[in-house]
């Protein structure tokens, strides 16, 4: 409980947690955040069970200079992310199974990302700003939901706080500035691809023309360095896919520019609804402060992350595509954004924030609490049975460490409400941070087993290779598969080395075996006469049914 306490005044025998917090403090809070979920489950769907199958292509079959996934080619993500999931999950391999090892690259990218936007803030504003930036950003819903998964996005966010760290640095420390901007830069690129760099880049060109600060002739020659420093790694990268896989290394390039598109009202929308929920509560503090702040908008501090924000919002909005894991990249802008205007709060809407981050994730706390006492007990019944309707045939069994973790979390969650200092601006991030690392802490201690029983794929995976042996002991020379997802794919390469050939990208090749993944009411009349069916397989309480055919003649 003493790592949750950032400063402790004894006046008789009680403590109290002294606003902003301390170095200790928030370091202590990142890991605290950043380590539940990695462990103790199978890969879920759909970005972790993705992720999981790319380290298996890197360690199992030497996949290491492009992505690939059962056996065919991942055009959405770079390899950055995966190098280091894969070195973790080999370093691992002696404790962790390869999918918790792999987790530990989300830990490392996690707390990296937040150490670099602290320093950032730290040098535009100063050390409370730069706490409450960080806490700002631990208290955003959408870097919750994803923080955890083998994801690509985390590389990406790494390299962008390392830029932004640069950009920041680079007025101070030239050269260190510079190869940090440069290597973010790279970094970025690496993980998601070149429209990934454009808004840091254009924050570091824009800085250098519209603000005096930085419109220095070091600076000039900052930008150059960084340059370089971003070349580099991207040329001997490129260099090397181009001689390898050169067919690939074009397929890679075209489907990243391929992802660009003009914007779209749809899109738009969409993400302003997903930005909604997923950047709160940067994006209100941040609006707070530019119109608090309006006259005096072109500090140094608030034009780059104004700059930063705006770039990236904009760079948001040519994606061909949108998918509610793009908002990651607008949190840390929001969040170097926001930082300032903690302080600058109003007393009402500290209050607010206050009362509502305490009251919300108190009760959802106590809801976590209750479907556990629920599990174990079998008591209050209504509870117990929306656990077995959702979850049909779940067993749950009472651990010690789940418990007495999830026991700390709620302690120190208790010490936050009761013994942080009551006047500071600051508590309002505070219990918004506090509050997300709880409720993500006791859902990934108390729940962890239920949810996992629903959503692996492992007896799902293990049942179709059973079936499959027994059709062919010998093995399939090949399977072929239609409507197969990207994650199912992923799973069953990683649960049971099933590899099929999708008929939706290769030409069909008369495999022995047809694996369809369709929903319960499909009709196999929809096939040719030649196929049987031989085995159907599904999750407890999913919708998606998975049918393996064999050829008759």
């Amino acid at each position: 409980m003493n790592s949750f306490i950032s400063k402790s005044v004894i006046s008789g025998a009680s403590f109290r947690i002294s606003l902003p917090p301390t170095t200790l403090f928030v370091c202590a809070l990142a890991l605290a955040y950043a380590l539940p979920g990695l462990f103790g489950h199978d890969p879920w769907k759909p970005e972790d069970a993705i992720g999981a199958g790319i380290v298996v292509q890197m360690l199992s079959h030497g996949q290491w200079l492009l992505p690939h996934l059962a056996g065919e080619l991942y055009v959405d993500d770079g390899p950055f992310y995966y190098w280091i999931a894969a070195l973790f999950a080999k370093l691992a391999s002696f404790a962790l199974t390869l999918d918790d090892g792999a987790r530990l690259a989300s830990a490392a990218c996690v707390i990296a990302m937040l150490l670099f936007l602290r320093g950032a803030a730290r040098e535009l504003y100063g050390r409370a700003q730069a706490d409450a930036s960080m806490l700002v950003l631990l208290g955003s819903l959408g870097l919750l939901v994803h923080a955890h998964e083998t994801l690509g996005e985390l590389g990406m966010l790494f390299g962008q706080a390392l830029a932004l760290h640069g950009i920041a640095l680079a007025p101070r420390k030239p050269h260190k500035g510079a190869l940090a901007l440069g290597l973010g830069l790279a970094a970025a690129f690496l993980s998601k691809g070149p429209l990934c760099v454009l808004a840091a880049a254009a924050t570091a060109i824009g800085v250098f023309l519209l603000c005096a600060r930085w419109r220095t002739r070091s600076y000039a020659l900052s930008l150059v360095e960084a340059a370089a420093a971003f070349a580099l790694p991207l040329a001997v990268w490129t260099w090397a896919i181009w001689m390898r896989e050169p067919t690939q290394a074009a397929a890679w390039y075209a489907a990243q520019w391929n992802g660009l598109a003009w914007p779209t009202l749809q899109n738009t929308l969409y993400h302003f609804q997903v930005l909604a929920w997923s950047a709160w509560p940067a994006w209100p503090i941040a609006l707070w402060l530019l119109w608090d702040r309006r006259r005096m908008l072109l500090e140094p501090g608030l034009f780059l992350a104004l700059l930063a924000t705006a770039a990236s919002l904009a760079v948001l909005f040519f994606n061909r595509e949108g998918r509610e894991v793009q908002s990651l990249s607008m949190l840390l802008p929001l969040a170097l954004l926001a930082g300032p205007g903690v302080e600058r709060l109003r007393r009402g809407a500290i209050n607010a924030l206050v009362w509502f981050g305490g009251m919300s994730f108190t009760f959802f706390a106590g809801i976590v609490w209750l479907g556990w006492f629920a599990m174990m007990t079998g008591m209050p019944q209504w509870f117990t049975r929306s656990f077995t309707r959702l979850e049909p045939g779940f067993a749950p069994q009472f651990r010690w460490l789940p418990f007495i973790v999830a026991a700390v979390y709620t302690a120190a969650w208790i010490m936050v409400l009761f013994r942080s200092e009551a006047r500071s601006a600051y508590r309002s991030v505070l219990y918004w941070a506090c509050g997300s690392t709880l409720l993500w802490g006791l859902i990934m201690t108390l729940w962890l087993g239920w949810i996992d029983y629903g959503k692996s794929y492992r007896p799902v995976a293990r049942s179709l290779a059973a079936a499959l042996a027994r059709s062919f002991p010998a093995g399939p020379p090949c399977i072929e598969s239609r409507n197969l997802g990207e994650s199912q794919r992923a799973a069953l390469d990683y649960h049971a080395n099933i590899v099929t050939s999708r008929v939706e990208v290769h030409r069909a090749r008369r495999c022995p075996a047809l694996l369809v993944q369709g929903h319960p009411g499909d009709d196999d009349r929809t096939l040719s006469r030649e196929w049987k069916r031989v085995w159907e397989g599904n999750r407890p309480r999913d919708h998606e049914r998975y049918r393996l055919y064999v050829r008759t003649h």
